[in-house]
């Protein structure tokens, strides 16, 4: 039924981009501003988590207002300080695939890579783990069955699912004890409202195991998600407010420089994006690719006339 040619696109396999703060990164990070409250706050939890009182550290807001860029600024410093981070994401088809914020970062940690074969992973995970704790011997061939690298001359017994699932739980509580004795470490859970039943009930048992231990369970997510374990004494939550005015036209002035024509611009987009950095980014990406804005990353000039510009009500 069309008139006009259609461009096609072929699927050719996984992208490097996951998630929407991986397609920023990509594009070059705005001016991180307006957080140094909250930076302290993970901060000095992290000390704390570092002489062995662990925690748990929920950081709570809408959609785009920054709680996975202040996690990835604040994960980014603790890789500088030589503290073993893993990381997962809750994608927003997350709930569809269970286990699938498990298996990551547990993936991370062996160091297990796309190119190596079943053989090379399940050595990766031996020698980590037996080096941990040698009782993790016995284990073995369920967390081989787990990592989708099964042995085949010593397969995982066979168990119901709740029985696998409960030994499975068992093994993680154990792994980050035994990592614990050795060094302090950061557990980061983007994204949790999009987690699926079972790695939910895998993230309220490393909310229990956590204390006690050097290790801090960082985890974001919107205010529709709630569980029994965020009632815990050893649970820090906070909400991220949106940005003040002074923090948008300073983020705006790191992308669109100083110009006289862009002057004006900070206040109105403020205005019409209340403060949410993600559409305070994506309304400038628009200028740009619209024409409306000429130039480069802080040396833009307005070519539209101010009034004449039409920002978007919503970032949708």
């Amino acid at each position: 039924g069309s008139d006009e040619p259609i461009l096609v696109h072929a699927l050719e396999g996984l992208g490097r981009l996951r998630t929407r703060l991986d397609l920023s990164r990509s594009r070059g990070f705005s001016k991180f501003v307006g957080r140094a409250t909250e930076v302290q706050r993970l901060a000095v939890a992290l000390r704390n988590v570092t002489q062995g009182n662990g925690q748990v550290v929920c950081v709570v807001a809408d959609a785009g207002v920054g709680k996975s860029r202040l996690c990835a600024e604040f994960i980014e410093g603790c890789q500088g300080r030589s503290v073993l981070v893993d990381e997962t994401h809750c994608p927003a088809h997350g709930k569809t695939v269970p286990l699938l914020p498990i298996l990551d970062p547990l993936r991370s940690f062996f160091r297990i890579e796309d190119r190596d074969s079943d053989a090379d992973a399940r050595r990766k995970v031996a020698g980590t783990l037996v080096l941990l704790d040698e009782s993790f011997h016995e284990v073995l061939p369920l967390v081989f069955d787990f990592l989708g690298v099964p042995d085949p001359e010593r397969p995982a017994p066979v168990l119901e699912p709740e029985d696998r699932h409960h030994r499975l739980l068992d093994f993680v509580r154990h792994f980050v004890s035994a990592r614990s004795a050795r060094e302090a470490s950061v557990i980061l859970v983007d994204d949790l409202h999009w987690v699926d039943p079972a790695s939910d009930e895998f993230v309220a048992q490393l909310a229990d195991v956590v204390r006690g231990t050097r290790t801090l369970l960082l985890v974001n997510y919107r205010p529709e998600y709630s569980a029994d374990w965020l009632r815990r004494s050893h649970v820090d939550k906070f909400a991220l407010s949106p940005l003040g005015e002074a923090a948008i036209a300073e983020m705006v002035r790191d992308l669109l420089g100083s110009d006289p024509s862009v002057a004006a611009l900070p206040a109105r987009i403020h205005q019409r994006t209340g403060g949410n950095p993600f559409f305070t980014e994506e309304v400038i990406q628009a200028l740009i690719e619209s024409g409306n804005l000429a130039g480069a990353r802080g040396a833009y000039k307005l070519v539209t006339a101010v009034d004449a510009i039409e920002i978007p009500d919503q970032v949708q």
